[in-house]
């Protein structure tokens, strides 16, 4: 795995160096020479030689700095740019993702759960497809895509997740992103994005993206926009995931339908809930009274 900390530009301030050594020579040349060697009348024959060489050195210098300057902002973008969700073409960065035909299986095993097999019905990338996808089976599904565009990203752990589904992680291992995702029927408000700048800030990092199934109200679109938040509402991801290649879609497609996709997760067991009546039908947790998570069949599309 390549170390991008090699991959820096010259030295941390050579361009500031580089700055200063044109501003010497044109100090020198124009100011200093000629104020010690003033009524020497030789030297007054050689100042025009002085203040050329030192023009061209100044200028020489200069320009060294401005490409040290540009060199080192590139490379800084580099470093900050997560590869954006949309508007951006499929280039594969890691073969481990660009590469996968299956899908991930690891949290299932680790948790003891029987991995799903897919549906034996056809079924087709649609937004109606997407809105009937758990929050938890979305939430991977937009963890997957990630990684399918050669992210290195992992899932935050079940239980309350701190405003972070999914962390984003330079080649160093250094956090560089983060992004939320929630599988809603009602549209995304402001409030919402302010939680994710706030998780931004706190986890020191400038990418945030935030992945629902629905829509986003007309002031949290503002809000992103103001604070470099990407913003991906169900009919736009259903875009980004039709950009793929076809052997890509089909994979995604696969994850995302294998077994029961419907039926809502426990946020805190991570099993498969099942559906109980009391004084109305609801989600439950089929390790209660351990666990007393339930979801109300109306708003079972959130987490």
């Amino acid at each position: 795995m390549t170390n991008r900390r090699a991959e820096r530009p010259g030295g941390e301030h050579a361009w500031v160096l580089a700055a200063a050594i044109a501003v010497i020579a044109l100090v020198f040349a124009w100011i200093m020479i000629p104020a010690i060697f003033a009524g020497n009348p030789f030297s007054n024959a050689l100042l025009p030689l002085l203040k050329m060489a030192g023009s061209v050195l100044a200028a020489l210098a200069g320009i060294g700095a401005l490409k040290l300057y540009l060199e080192k902002k590139r490379w800084r973008e580099r470093q900050n740019d997560p590869v954006p969700l949309k508007n951006r073409s499929y280039q594969p960065q890691h073969a481990p993702y660009a590469s996968r035909v299956k899908p991930d299986t690891t949290y299932s095993q680790q948790k003891g759960h029987t991995v799903p097999q897919p549906n034996s019905s056809r079924v087709e990338w649609s937004l109606e497809l997407l809105r009937s996808l758990e929050w938890k089976r979305f939430e991977d599904l937009c963890d997957e895509y990630s990684k399918t565009k050669g992210m290195r990203t992992q899932t935050t752990r079940l239980g309350a997740d701190g405003g972070i589904d999914i962390r984003i992680y330079r080649e160093t291992g250094d956090p560089m992103g983060v992004i939320q995702c929630k599988a809603w029927k009602k549209d995304i408000g402001v409030k919402l994005i302010r939680e994710l700048a706030g998780v931004m800030a706190h986890e020191k990092v400038k990418n945030g993206v935030f992945i629902t199934t629905s829509s986003f109200t007309p002031d949290a679109t503002v809000f992103a926009a103001a604070n470099g938040i990407i913003l991906l509402d169900g009919k736009e991801f259903l875009n980004a995931i039709k950009t793929l290649p076809a052997s890509d879609q089909e994979h995604l497609l696969t994850f995302a339908t294998s077994g029961d996709y419907t039926t809502p997760t426990c946020a805190k067991c991570g099993v498969k809930m099942v559906l109980k009546t009391g004084y109305s039908e609801f989600w439950g947790c089929p390790n209660y009274p351990r666990c007393r998570e339930t979801i109300r069949i109306r708003g079972a599309e959130r987490k």
